[in-house]
């Protein structure tokens, strides 16, 4: 796995992004092609010479849909809310999918791939990141969803033993091409989920099926492959990210 540290600039604001990406192949599933606040406050933005908080998104493909890591969707979040961004991205991976039962090789990359669960280890000993963001599930569609729904609770409970002191944000997995389709993650089984032991304390968010993105044709937001996010598509899932961020208290300094 390679791992690379990223600058970005934008606009009056420097926020350093560090960036821990793997791109591999996607893993077909069945009747699936992946590829993969209160409103804003003063408190939640830290001065030129204050220390920036920190955020680490770990997911698949959509987490970094380009190869510009600096300019995905969750970097553009985290610079609004700035923050420093870290990302662990493996195209193809989920909960699940490229673990033990499904390894594949990484395209460019030395190794297999990993699941998010496998990857909390080696990146608890890396960063000590003020936000744990997981944004994956897309490409688990061919296990059962009982299955699912124990990987994601397990990588819950991971992530809190790794990072007891931060926020952890799990994000409903959603496609921008159908914002509507909960890809069978319904609200059943997101109760159920949200109930577990191991989800106490987590942020459950859903901002791909933000109305200004459910209730529109999202056909000029997606890529050549019309699955993946393209430079204005990025920019709205950032927006729809950062108003879910706000509207649940995260990202205030302490």
């Amino acid at each position: 796995m390679r791992w690379r540290d990223l600058a970005l600039g934008a606009a009056a604001l420097t926020t350093l992004v560090g960036a821990a990406v793997v791109l591999g192949p996607d893993v077909a599933t069945p009747g699936h092609t992946p590829n993969e606040a209160a409103g804003p406050t003063t408190d939640s933005v830290t001065s030129d010479t204050a220390t920036p908080m920190s955020a680490l998104f770990i997911g698949d493909s959509y987490t970094v849909s380009s190869n510009f890591t600096e300019l995905s969707y969750v970097c553009r979040a985290a610079v609004q809310m700035r923050w420093k961004c870290d990302v662990s991205a493996i195209p193809g991976s989920g909960y699940i999918s490229g673990g033990e039962a499904n390894r594949f090789p990484l395209a460019g990359e030395p190794g297999s791939s990993t699941s998010i669960p496998e990857r909390v280890p080696s990146l608890a000993a890396e960063y000590s990141p003020d936000v744990v963001v997981l944004d994956g599930g897309r490409n688990d569609l061919f296990p059962p969803a009982e299955d699912v729904g124990k990987a994601m609770a397990y990588t819950l409970g991971e992530a809190r033993r790794a990072w007891p002191h931060a926020t952890l944000v799990f994000l409903r997995p959603r496609y921008l091409v159908n914002p509507g389709d909960n890809l069978g993650f319904d609200d059943d089984f997101m109760t159920r989920l949200e109930a577990d032991p191991a989800a106490a304390g987590v942020v459950f968010l859903d901002p791909i099926a933000d109305p200004e993105l459910a209730g529109r044709d999202t056909s000029d937001l997606l890529g050549p492959d019309h699955q993946h996010p393209n430079s204005l598509g990025e920019q709205r899932l950032a927006d729809a990210l950062v108003a879910a961020l706000r509207a649940h208290g995260v990202g205030v300094s302490p």
